[in-house]
Order: structure tokens, then sequence, then C-alpha cells
């Protein structure tokens, strides 16, 4: 996570988004930076053991696209900074709750984040949070 970090690179994309998920996962996950083709439920705590309801397998690809286009398409001219953090936080939650991946997907969408923050002029943002209070991040 912290070379990811580190790199002065990033793009906003569905590629970027699966390549940071590879790069975490590889020799780890067999399916790292591959879209899951499986349904999945997980109990979570944060829900008293209920499941969120993930993306479905047959539409994750044109699902993690189009959110990735409506971002691309937004205008933040003219908005306050909070506006700006609560549209960062919705189309991030969108990407969590469609679950692309089998395993690994907050640890990936955290660094999405991170970097999308940093992309939009929030430069003192690192992982220390997050390690810190990853739960709290679903």
């Amino acid at each position: 996570m912290t070379e990811i970090l580190s790199e002065q690179t990033f793009t906003f994309s569905p590629a970027e988004y699966i390549a940071i998920h590879r790069r975490l996962f590889q020799g780890i996950y067999k399916f790292a930076g591959k879209i899951r083709d499986y349904n999945i439920t997980k109990q979570e705590w944060v829900l008293n053991g209920e499941t969120v309801l993930y993306g479905s397998a047959e539409s994750l690809k044109a699902t993690l696209e189009y959110d990735f286009d409506q971002e691309k398409k937004f205008s933040y001219k003219g908005l306050s900074q909070q506006e700006v953090i609560e549209h960062i936080a919705n189309i991030i939650s969108y990407l969590w709750q469609n679950h692309i991946f089998g395993e690994g997907n907050t640890r990936t969408t955290a660094i999405l984040l991170i970097k999308y923050l940093r992309k939009h002029g929030y430069k003192a943002l690192n992982n220390d949070l997050f390690a810190v209070h990853s739960w709290y991040f679903r």
C-alpha cells in the first residue's frame, strides 16, 4: 500500500482500480486484479451481521464503467469543500458497494480514494487513519 501511495502517477479509471487490486494482492489471491464472476454476501458487523447488497456478478463490469464515466462527467466547479467531499464519498461508496473483487475491496478502494483525494488537492492524506480504523471505512 505504501509503495502505491508513494507513486506520483494516477488515473481515475476502471483500469487503475483493477491494477491497484492486482498490485496489492498478486501472489496472495489467484484472482488478483480480476472482476469476480460469482455473487457474494458477507456478514458485516456494522450492520449487526446483515449483508450489504453487493453488485451482481453479471453487471459488475458495466456498473464499474458507468460509475467511473459518471464521475468523469461530473464538474466540481463552484462546489464548496464540503460538497466536494460529500460527492467523492458517494462515488467511493458506490464503488465499494459493488465489491467487484472476491476479496480486498476495502483496501483497494481506500487506496483509490486516497489517490483521488490527492488529485483534488488533499495532499496531506496517507494510509494512517485507514490502518487504525479500517473497519469504519465500511
